[in-house]
């Protein structure tokens, strides 16, 4: 009897172990507002709070499927921190689901729905495919196309995104991450930041956005993920 309840403890340690442990290297779903092609495992959720420029809050909710599918939910607050009046985006549905997966020769391929814009300045990513590549040891490289604009006239100049960026993580704990959006219009974005697994299930990122611009004009996100399993 007192063996079988060692082992059973045992088991059960060992189980939470891996589970911290799969949690703590859950997928990075996205670099900063660019998306990978990574998506949840089946039984995961994922929550964060992005804090952007004049008080906003965004906040994003993510359950997955199947290991290749996840939906979610967005919702936005204008001036949630600070002064003025408090303002509301309509709530948005988002989904993403990967078609292939990454092999030696062959990047992984995703499609995705995401129209909840972020920010004062940053334009939502709409309907987009994203390829994604581990490139060398802990460096993830990402790009892929969207149209910004999917529920009125298509203009190629306005709404044809292009996107591109890297991940490097040298720990689990760590990771350094950095995009171009927009590359083919007037308005292309160089975002960086930082991410730190502050504990297995939360990470806390630190964004730079908008480098292209004068030092005046450039913003500074704070965003707290938290994943778990149900």
């Amino acid at each position: 009897m007192k063996k079988t309840l060692i082992a059973i403890v045992l088991f059960c340690a060992a189980m939470t172990g891996a589970r911290a442990e799969s949690v703590q290297n859950s997928p990075n779903l996205d670099i900063i507002d660019t998306p990978t092609t990574n998506t949840l495992l089946r039984g995961m959720y994922n929550f964060h709070m992005r804090f952007y420029e004049g008080g906003g809050l965004n906040t994003r909710a993510w359950v997955g499927f199947a290991n290749v599918f996840m939906i979610g939910a967005s919702f936005d607050l204008q001036n949630a921190i600070g002064q003025g009046n408090v303002n509301g985006r309509e709530p948005k549905v988002l989904a993403k689901v990967r078609i292939i997966e990454e092999s030696m020769a062959f990047p992984a391929i995703a499609f995705g729905y995401e129209p909840q814009t972020i920010g004062l300045t940053t334009f939502p990513m709409g309907i987009y495919a994203a390829a994604s590549k581990t490139v060398m040891p802990n460096v993830i490289f990402s790009g892929g196309i969207n149209n910004h604009n999917i529920f009125t006239d298509f203009v190629v100049s306005d709404d044809l995104g292009v996107f591109a960026g890297l991940i490097w993580m040298p720990s689990v704990d760590f990771a350094f991450i950095g995009e171009v959006n927009d590359i083919i219009q007037n308005g292309r974005s160089v975002n960086v930041g930082i991410r730190y697994a502050f504990a297995p299930e939360i990470r806390i990122e630190f964004d730079f956005k908008g480098l292209t611009k004068s030092t005046a004009d450039y913003t500074r996100n704070l965003r707290i993920d938290y994943v778990n399993y149900f």
